[in-house]
């Protein structure tokens, strides 16, 4: 018997490995920018674009994922983002095209590194009324731009 149980245990922890690995799936919308925003009330912010093709800093083409973080300034690397109901730290949306946009009900965004003027790379997941979860990896490219907030 002793075997048996050390067997169903090993194939629970690969069941649980194989589940993560599958966590961490590449995302459709593989090309990203980051650059300095503005928050609703004209504090400093950061803002991620992902794109499903290449993009330049100031057009984007075809539908996007959109994400803004305002609270936890300035960014550092291994630095977790959540936002939703009760939380005011950010934002996630899903857009089709330029002004058409849904925005998640919550989401996090985790960064594993961040240099401000180089960019970053993470993680994302979004969740939206409809009960869809969008979620994925990023590494973004910093956009030189400057944002004037006040």
């Amino acid at each position: 018997m002793p075997f048996r149980t050390h067997t169903y245990g090993l194939a629970l922890i690969l069941l649980l490995t194989c589940d993560r690995v599958a966590f961490s799936v590449p995302s459709p919308f593989a090309y990203g920018l980051i650059q300095g925003s503005c928050a609703p009330w004209d504090a400093p912010a950061i803002a991620i674009t992902l794109t499903a093709e290449p993009a330049q800093c100031e057009r984007v083409k075809g539908p996007y994922i959109s994400m803004g973080v305002w609270r936890g300034l300035p960014i550092h690397a291994g630095q977790t983002v959540k936002f939703g109901s009760g939380s005011d730290a950010g934002f996630g949306s899903r857009c089709a095209k330029e002004g058409d946009c849904q925005r998640a009900e919550s989401g996090t965004i985790i960064f594993e590194k961040f240099e401000e003027g180089s960019g970053a790379r993470g993680s994302y997941e979004l969740h939206f009324k409809s009960g869809e979860t969008v979620k994925g990896n990023f590494d973004a490219q910093w956009c030189k731009t400057r944002a004037i907030c006040g």
